[in-house]
């Protein structure tokens, strides 16, 4: 019998559960031969159509694209009609209002505040009191008190507007901010008087991403927008970037584009300031995603760049300490590592001269800080535990900070001419805590001064680490959550969560939602899949590209191996992924429909052969390929998910989720992933969908999110029990 069947004992919460679900959507469907028939809904009628396309001489059908525009009303009656699924089958699991009340009183407790940021003479920090959908934005004068800024839950009626990013003129006088509606990202960024306490009547739009970096005069800043759509070939809004530079109190349609005319398509350039703030650098992210940096000065009318780094296919960044620069580069290591190169008299940088950081050779470093031009601060990970590495510039030797214990560093704040920092730590039995260091005594004990509050009893969680071999033979760690009472046998329902792409790394890091899924006596597992830069960029490389697949044979790798070491039952274990990591969900459930009982498939891209056509997503070739190139198309075709789903199979049983305002993903790869799934099962699901009306990639505020979480544990519930 496969795995996947529901032939296991049910507990009585569970029967009532499926009970309510077969007498609301009908009847039970016949699964795959030996495999026991499950409730599976009525799903709403979904038409297909006779589109495809021809790519490199291999017909591509496409049944259902005509789900793909989100306005259209046949669309929108579909969603209508799958969203009365989902709540149907969702609302009858008992315990939804356990888990609201769980959940809410959690974050009721309010948020953690920001680490300070020091800029144009004063202290910033962000913070979500209790009751607030949204972290407002403080300002502290020297010897004052905190005043609040920004206070984006005002700014609608919903609370569904949100602040993304900011930054105070070097004089203290003004800040610059960009907001989006409903988590679409879609920026607009505004100018506030801090001086009067009124709003300038700038408004930027097109801010999707942009960065904003002051001129030393305080007289305006620069940013990267979009853009103007009527300018540009159809399909190519959302890049053909270029820095503009916006004085205050002129005209936005004014604003002169001071780089990138006639540069390449999917290059995205940015300013920004050293640590010290008093130096300003332009980066450019090319197409083949290695970064190239130049010195950056303004008169007032031009830019001028002085090249600093071209032509290294890698990640450089440059920092710049009193007369030399501090490089972070993987270009001669594939860990990166750090150097120092002394600014020439024309303005260049001299030969890399590398600084011993005492890291072991397969340390990778992350972040470096130039503090106070006396020190250097870095952050390491070894073996995917964070290390801050302290050197005196120009002097032999490193230190270390001592830690708390294996985690992760999230964040480092600095203030202007002292040698103090602070540094928030995290682990997943450990909350958020902030801890101040002065690096002239760096093996003195940092001193804890902030912690998250939370109801869940971190002292009785325990995590410990595993690895699994994937197919090729290479080694995936996995960490596993659990209460220390819960034990490792199968028993408890557990959810493996994989990224695996874009060089993000999955670090030890709290989450109250985690935490209290396992103090219910659940467990939490998190792979650490190549794709990520866990281990340098050889590991991001190993899962992109030509190599995706490694992807997804490291997370059948770590659900296989939980399975067949006895610590997981198929019957009770779940994946889940976001985003990428959606990707990575729909086509594990494709290549092994039975490996699991359930899957969380987050904003997921599904359709692999027309997602760089659409939005921001043509950047992402870089990662993926791209399919309109013949060899990259067959690299891409034989994983996409749309395309390779299985027809009469069982499928475990699938919860996809998107948003209508998502600026990144569009809402049709879940849609047509989730029509291709529900026509091609012999039995098994639920495959639900679940679209948020007034969300983008993620909920647009806290009370959204909650909303969406109880939505994810009573699917767990209802499939591998709680």
């Amino acid at each position: 019998m496969s795995p996947a069947g529901f032939a296991f004992p049910l507990r009585p919460a569970r029967l009532l559960a499926w009970a309510l679900v077969g007498s609301l959507l009908g009847g039970p469907r016949p699964g795959v031969a030996g495999e026991e028939a499950r409730p599976t809904p009525a799903y709403p009628p979904t038409r297909t159509v006779d589109a495809a396309d021809v790519m490199h001489g291999v017909p591509v059908a496409d049944p259902y694209r005509w789900l793909e525009p989100d306005d259209d009303p046949e669309v929108k009656a579909w969603d209508e009609a799958q969203h009365a699924v989902l709540r149907r089958v969702l609302d009858a699991v008992p315990g939804r209002a356990e888990d609201q009340a769980r959940l809410a009183a959690e974050f009721a407790l309010g948020g953690m505040p920001s680490l300070p940021r020091h800029e144009g003479g004063r202290r910033w920090h962000t913070f979500r009191a209790s009751g607030q959908e949204h972290a407002v934005l403080y300002a502290t004068d020297p010897g004052g008190e905190p005043r609040v800024v920004l206070d984006p839950n005002a700014w609608s009626t919903e609370a569904t507007d949100r602040l993304l990013r900011w930054a105070p003129s070097p004089d203290g006088r003004y800040l610059a901010y960009a907001r989006d509606e409903k988590g679409s990202e879609e920026a607009v960024i505004h100018v506030l008087d801090l001086a009067q306490g009124q709003e300038l009547p700038e408004r930027i739009p097109r801010a999707k991403f942009s960065f904003l970096a002051w001129s030393d005069d305080s007289l305006g800043f620069f940013y990267t927008p979009l853009p103007d759509p009527a300018l540009v070939p159809e399909g190519e809004q959302e890049h053909h970037r270029r820095v503009r530079y916006h004085r205050l109190g002129t005209g936005v349609l004014d604003d002169p584009p001071v780089y990138g005319a006639g540069r390449e398509l999917l290059e995205f350039p940015w300013m920004y300031r050293s640590s010290d703030q008093r130096h300003l650098f332009l980066a450019r992210t090319l197409k083949d995603e290695s970064v190239e940096t130049f010195a950056a000065t303004w008169d007032g009318e031009r830019l001028g760049l002085t090249p600093l780094v071209l032509g290294a296919r890698d990640q450089t960044y440059v920092d710049r300490a009193g007369d030399f620069f501090v490089v972070s580069s993987n270009h001669l290591e594939p860990n990166r590592r750090v150097y120092l190169a002394e600014r020439r008299p024309d303005g260049t940088a001299g030969s890399w001269q590398p600084v011993d950081l005492g890291l072991a050779p397969d340390a990778v470093v992350q972040d470096a800080w130039v503090v106070g031009d006396r020190f250097l601060l870095v952050h390491a990970r070894q073996d995917v535990v964070s290390e801050l590495v302290v050197v005196r510039l120009h002097e032999a030797g490193a230190a270390r900070i001592p830690l708390p214990g294996p985690g992760t560093v999230q964040d480092v704040a600095l203030r202007p001419g002292s040698s103090e920092v602070r540094f928030a730590f995290e682990s997943y039995s450990v909350p958020p805590t902030h801890y101040r260091a002065d690096l002239a005594t760096p093996g003195a004990e940092p001193e804890a001064v902030l912690r998250l509050p939370t109801r869940v009893a971190v002292d009785d969680l325990v995590s410990e680490r595993l690895a699994f071999a994937s197919r090729d033979g290479t080694r995936i760690p996995a960490f596993v959550l659990r209460r220390r009472d819960t034990p490792l046998d199968g028993s408890a329902p557990t959810v493996l969560y994989g990224y695996g792409g874009f060089r993000v790394g999955l670090y030890p890091a709290f989450s109250r939602a985690r935490g209290l899924w396992v103090e219910g006596g659940g467990v939490w597992v998190v792979a650490c899949l190549r794709g990520g830069d866990e281990f340098g960029e050889r590991w991001h490389e190993q899962g992109s590209r030509a190599h995706k697949q490694n992807c997804f044979d490291d997370l059948i790798a770590v659900a296989d191996g939980l399975v067949t070491s006895g610590r997981a039952r198929r019957e009770r274990l779940a994946i889940q992924g976001g985003s990428n990591g959606g990707l990575l969900v729909a086509a594990v459930v494709n290549q092994r429909p039975d490996l699991c009982r359930a899957a969380i498939c987050g904003v997921p891209l599904t359709d692999m052969l027309r997602f760089h056509r659409f939005k921001y997503a043509r950047s992402w070739t870089r990662e993926y390929g791209d399919p309109d190139q013949a060899e990259e198309f067959a690299w891409i075709r034989p994983y996409s998910p749309y395309h390779n789903a299985p027809e009469g199979v069982c499928y475990p049983a699938v919860l996809l989720t998107a948003g209508l305002f998502d600026g990144r993903v569009n809402a049709f790869h879940a849609r047509k992933m989730a029509a291709r799934w529900q026509a091609a099962a012999a039995g098994g699901g639920p495959i639900l969908l679940r679209i948020d009306r007034k969300g983008g990639h993620g909920a647009a505020n806290l009370t959204r999110a909650i909303d969406e979480l109880v939505d994810e544990w009573a699917f767990l519930r209802l499939t591998i029990g709680r």
